[in-house]
């Protein structure tokens, strides 16, 4: 009765997220009395020779991407690469996390991340000119501690579960990344300041981090 009790709660939680679709919250802002930064976290490269302590990025603005090869946000890659080269001078770091997490679009061993995006998807030639880690997890059980810091430190934009048949990773929160391409952007003292939903524009996002950048312009 109990199983059956909480499969119900289950149905009912994600049937509610696809009714209140909230279409027009794209960014939510993190919350403000977060404990730690990302300069306690750290991962190995795509390639995996080099381990970067996340505290090298101090004074930095860093925007967190969980990445793939085959989405249909694939496209979203040159995009990033634009908002890396225009915003770098300003201090912003984009740093991508491939996983295959949803919809199994990041299949490949990370041997073949690279060589898949220059060649298939998005293609022509295509280089990631911003750092990306090794492949792994950002929900459930095994996910990368620095995605947990980052998703409890921020409430999701959007109230939209998705399809349970895309759900292979327990257990189920509600802060939990939705789907490939989510953004978190990371102030200078590490603390995190926005988090975006997976098909907001990389031109909103650049609009909002500009935004946010100016407070320091002042100081």
């Amino acid at each position: 009765m109990t199983i059956q009790l909480r499969a119900s709660c289950l149905f009912l939680f994600f049937l509610a997220g696809f009714v209140q679709t909230n279409s027009n919250l794209e960014k939510m802002d993190c919350y403000k009395d977060v404990k730690g930064t990302i300069y306690d976290y750290d991962a190995f490269t795509l390639n995996g020779k080099e381990h970067i302590q996340f505290k090298q990025y101090a004074g930095k603005h860093v925007l967190f991407v969980n990445v793939a090869t085959y989405c249909g946000l694939t496209a979203q890659y040159p995009e990033l690469n634009a908002l890396q080269e225009e915003l770098k001078p300003f201090g912003l770091v984009v740093l991508g996390f491939p996983c295959n997490q949803f919809g199994k679009q990041e299949p490949g061993e990370n041997s073949e991340i690279l060589p898949g995006l220059k060649y298939v998807r998005p293609g022509g030639g295509y280089v990631p000119n911003f750092q990306l880690f090794e492949k792994g997890d950002v929900n459930g059980e095994t996910e990368q501690k620095v995605f947990t810091f980052l998703k409890q430190s921020c409430p999701h934009p959007s109230e939209i579960m998705g399809s349970i048949k895309h759900i292979s990773w327990e257990p189920i929160m509600v802060r939990d990344i939705r789907w490939n391409f989510e953004k978190f952007l990371v102030g200078p003292d590490g603390i995190p300041v926005m988090r975006w939903f997976h098909r907001t524009p990389v031109s909103t996002v650049k609009t909002d981090i500009l935004a946010y950048m100016k407070q320091f312009k002042t100081k």
